[in-house]
């Protein structure tokens, strides 16, 4: 029997191992970012401009799936947009725990979050912060608006 012939069946298993391989690898892709966008009103009025919007996935699994939790500020108007892996892309299709968190200012965390951001005593009602025992549930949908309005209190 010639070399070539010796070593093409080696070099079929070589292959078989780096396809599967691969394969294997392909299946670690994050999910990808749909559009969120929405709206938080304090007591129906009033926007909480800095707040933090945190869509937690339901399930742990999906969590470390993304990678993290898709989060957005509240704007001046009381809208946020949701990034997840990039400014603004959104969060991947799924069942979120939604909570929101307000803060008051302090120069520490003026400099160290942002104008608005944390560092405070927080502003709402402890309730909007569990994430155990959600005030909020939503579903983000391929093919949907995925808008969502929450009011606080």
């Amino acid at each position: 029997m010639c070399k070539l012939c010796k070593f093409l069946p080696r070099l079929g298993l070589v292959l078989a191992i780096v396809c599967l391989g691969v394969s294997g690898c392909a299946g670690n892709r994050k999910p990808p970012a749909i559009p969120v966008k929405g709206k938080v009103m304090y007591r129906k009025t009033t926007p909480p401009v800095g707040a933090l919007v945190v869509f937690h996935p339901a399930s742990v699994d999906r969590e470390k799936e993304i990678g993290g939790k898709p989060f957005g500020k509240v704007g001046e108007d009381g809208s946020f947009t949701l990034t997840t892996y990039q400014e603004g892309d959104g969060a991947p299709a799924g069942d979120y725990n939604v909570t929101i968190d307000w803060r008051s200012k302090t120069k520490e965390s003026k400099f160290a979050f942002g104008e608005g951001g944390g560092g405070g005593v927080s502003m709402l009602n402890p309730r909007y912060s569990d994430p155990s025992k959600p005030a909020f549930k939503v579903s983000v949908k391929q093919g949907e608006a995925n808008e969502f309005t929450f009011e606080v209190d």
